[in-house]
Parts: C-alpha cells; sequence; structure tokens
C-alpha cells in the first residue's frame, strides 16, 4: 500500500498560459497491486500544449496494470509529434494504437485484458477530451462540480436510456460491469469533445479512477477539490476514498488552468 505524487506547480507556459497539474495513486486498503497509471506532459517541446491521461486497468493477475501501462505509455511515448491540425484525430489515433497493442497481446497471451481511458488535451488554448470506460473527468468551476464523461457502464446506460435514476445506481450490482474497455475487442470508439463550458481563472479538471469516487459523494469530492493547495486536494481525496473502505485503486489528477481559453465548442 503505497502513495505516488507526480507533480508539476507554477510552470509558465507563455505570457497568457499557467497550469498547474499533479498526480495522487494509492493501491488502496485491499489491492496488493496497483492496475491505475495516470501521466501528463508538454506535447513535442511545446510550451502552450499540454495532456494529462488516467487509465485503470482490468483482467487477470497484472494484466490490468500491463494494458493500463500500455495506454499511458502510448501517449506519453508519442509526445504530440502525430497531432498535426487535427487533436481530435490524435486523441482517436492514440487510443486506437493502444488498443491493438493491448488486444494483441491478450491475444498472444491468450489472456484477457483491457482498460479505461481518460485524456486532456490543451491545444492552441482549446480544451479536448477523449474517454472510455468508467474512469472520470469534472471539472470544478465557480464552486460547483460537472462530470464532463459518460459512464461506459451497464448502469451508465440505464440511467441514459431512463431505466434507472442516479439514486437508485449506488451500489448497483451492475455498476461497475463495463459496456466499453481499451483492448476488449480488436476497435474501440471513444467519446471525443471539444470542452463545452467557460474555463475561467482557477477552474480545475479532475481526471480519476472509479475508486474515488464509488466511495466519495460529489459533494465531498467538490469540496476537497476546491482546496488552494493542489497537494492538498489530491491527498484528501485519496485519504478520503480509503477511511471509506479503499477497496479499490484510487488515483487523481487534478489540472489548473489559469487562462481564459477559447471554448467554442460542439461533441466531435
Amino acid at each position: 500500500m503505497f502513495s505516488i505524487f507526480h507533480s508539476l506547480f507554477s510552470v509558465l507556459h507563455s505570457k497568457r498560459l499557467h497550469i498547474r497539474a499533479i498526480i495522487q495513486t494509492d493501491t488502496g486498503c485491499v489491492r496488493r497491486n496497483n492496475e491505475d497509471k495516470a501521466g501528463f506532459q508538454f506535447l513535442g517541446g511545446s510550451k502552450t500544449d499540454f495532456s494529462a491521461i488516467l487509465a485503470d486497468g482490468m483482467g487477470g493477475y497484472e494484466q490490468g496494470e500491463v494494458a493500463s501501462g500500455i495506454m499511458v505509455d502510448t501517449v506519453i511515448d508519442d509526445n504530440g509529434q502525430t497531432i498535426g491540425k487535427n487533436p481530435c484525430r490524435w486523441l482517436s489515433e492514440m487510443i486506437s494504437k493502444a488498443n491493438h497493442r493491448i488486444y494483441e497481446l491478450s491475444l498472444r497471451q491468450q489472456s484477457v485484458m483491457g482498460t479505461t481511458c481518460s485524456m486532456l488535451l490543451i491545444r492552441k488554448k482549446n480544451i479536448y477530451f477523449a474517454h472510455v470506460g468508467d474512469s472520470r473527468i469534472y471539472l470544478l468551476a465557480k464552486g460547483e462540480l460537472k462530470q464532463l464523461t459518460c459512464d461506459h457502464t451497464v448502469v451508465g446506460e440505464m440511467i441514459r436510456a431512463g431505466k434507472l435514476t442516479a439514486a437508485e445506481a449506488v451500489g448497483h450490482p451492475q455498476r461497475s460491469v463495463l459496456t466499453k474497455a481499451v483492448g476488449t475487442s480488436p476497435y474501440v470508439k471513444p467519446d471525443i469533445f471539444k470542452v463545452a463550458c467557460p474555463i475561467k481563472k482557477g477552474n480545475r479538471f479532475l481526471l480519476c479512477s472509479d475508486g474515488l469516487y464509488d466511495l466519495v459523494p460529489d459533494a465531498e469530492i467538490c469540496r476537497l477539490l476546491a482546496q488552494p493547495s493542489l497537494r492538498k486536494a489530491a491527498t484528501s481525496l485519496v485519504e478520503t476514498a480509503k477511511k471509506q473502505g479503499g477497496y479499490d485503486n484510487i488515483t487523481v489528477a487534478i489540472v489548473e488552468i489559469n487562462e481564459k481559453i477559447n471554448t467554442d465548442n460542439h461533441e466531435l
């Protein structure tokens, strides 16, 4: 049982764009290994383009951490070198590339493995995200927490179809059954969006695995995420989940953007 901090503070990208980010991951109170992976970086030597990614692996012994590691490494190794002029295509290609690698490996090893993937991309003052599975991306703005991603789970589909309420979903036996994951089939189609919300100074994005939100209500996530110190916010989120049982790995990545960014957008 351990925690890992990966932090980047007070980095001035340009005269107008300022980003702070931190990652904390913890095995939790029950699991022996950590199948969550996360990372962030500036892309291709740029001082204005930035990406963050979180992946929660699934599979047999150690296979989950292999899958999530492949997903994160695929993005980190590319470092935005192939991004070109189409950020959405790049996001899709990164997930497709990792999906192929994981799926081929699972066939060779005759084992089932896969991973969720939630990615945040800042590119030329626009913000995008790509998403597969049930990890989440939240936005904290003006003291309010908004979930930007949809859970690709049986229960998530039932809620969107109006067959189940959010209250009824709490504790549902199929709440963690994925309907989509990276690496479990030859092809996967991620949700890819350009962020549809105003970005102002101090707004924060939270990428997290289900080990956090399964145990910590949104209202508490909002309160803890709003702490001035990113390090304290990350620690508080993880420790609160552990106090509630910590039966899964817990990973949070917080990205704070201090700039008004162009967000004219639609789902893409």
